[in-house]
């Protein structure tokens, strides 16, 4: 096996997870936490501010013929969809040009992520037990590994695990055999650099290969893999590798998802990743002008 290590440290400019983004996510796990703080971080990012101010004062949250403030938005938004806004909107940033390693057109990568996000939530609410906004942060950061790869090797990657890559094989596999490493594996590295928790780190590593035994079975990782695949199945960021991975028996099972239920998970993801995608649209225009 590769030093993984070794591979980032070779890569000129590691992508990192905005300042804002890690302050306001490790704030919000404290259930006291001051929303003035939050607001005062929120202020200095631009984008960020209007992505609450948008929410906020949506159909959905606000109320007709008056607009909010934004620590009034802070408070109608709540802890939990805030931290999703700061994830789709900070994280977006990293992942939006991301992808040319494995095949992906700009802007693919970012909505793969989006997508893994909103169906591993949605799985963590079906299933008692789950913290579904776990799994929406770990839906959300499954894949970014391929960013440190795309920023070291490009569409060479891609070209060199091909050549590895045999028909009893998936990706992964090739992956190994090209460079004694994959892209989980480099994203679970990725994450423990970030210092994000260990499990998260664990669930990005096992989300084509969760195990199904103790004492590593999880059941966040189940859920980040099979949100990994309903992506696939929606045709979300289907590169290169996208077609190499299916769904392992002991999730299908676990979950008890079938078929129809894909479908109603697949409706629901798009329907989630076009709304952000507006909303994205929306506060960039608003910058430009």
């Amino acid at each position: 096996m590769a030093d993984v290590s070794k591979i980032l440290k070779g890569i000129n400019k590691l992508p990192a997870l905005p300042a804002s983004a890690g302050r306001i996510i490790t704030m919000m796990s404290d259930k006291h936490v001051d929303l003035g703080e939050i607001a005062d971080i929120v202020r200095l990012d631009e984008a960020l501010s209007i992505a609450v101010l948008h929410y906020g004062n949506s159909v959905h949250y606000g109320r007709p013929g008056r607009e909010f403030d934004l620590r009034e938005c802070l408070v109608r938004l709540g802890g939990d969809m805030m931290m999703k806004i700061v994830l789709q909107q900070q994280v977006g940033t990293l992942m939006e040009r991301g992808g040319e390693a494995f095949g992906l057109r700009r802007g693919a990568l970012w909505r793969g992520a989006l997508g893994g996000a909103f169906a591993a939530d949605h799985l963590g609410k079906r299933h008692s037990g789950s913290d579904s906004e776990l799994c929406f942060l770990c839906g959300m950061l499954r894949d970014i590994g391929k960013l440190a790869l795309d920023m070291h090797y490009g569409a060479e990657y891609v070209d060199r695990v091909a050549k590895h890559l045999e028909p009893s094989m998936t990706f992964t596999e090739a992956e190994r055999s090209a460079f004694g490493t994959d892209h989980a594996e480099v994203g679970a590295e990725l994450a423990l650099r970030w210092q994000l928790p260990s499990r998260i780190a664990d669930a990005i590593r096992f989300h084509h290969d969760p195990p199904a035994h103790e004492p590593e079975h999880d059941a966040l990782f189940d859920i980040v893999h099979a949100a990994d695949i309903l992506c696939l199945w929606a045709g979300l960021a289907i590169g290169q590798d996208g077609l190499q991975y299916k769904l392992v028996p002991h999730v299908r099972k676990s979950l008890g998802l079938s078929r129809r239920d894909a479908e109603v998970e697949i409706a629901m993801l798009w329907s989630k990743v076009q709304e952000v995608e507006e909303s994205m649209d929306m506060t960039t225009n608003e910058r430009a002008a």
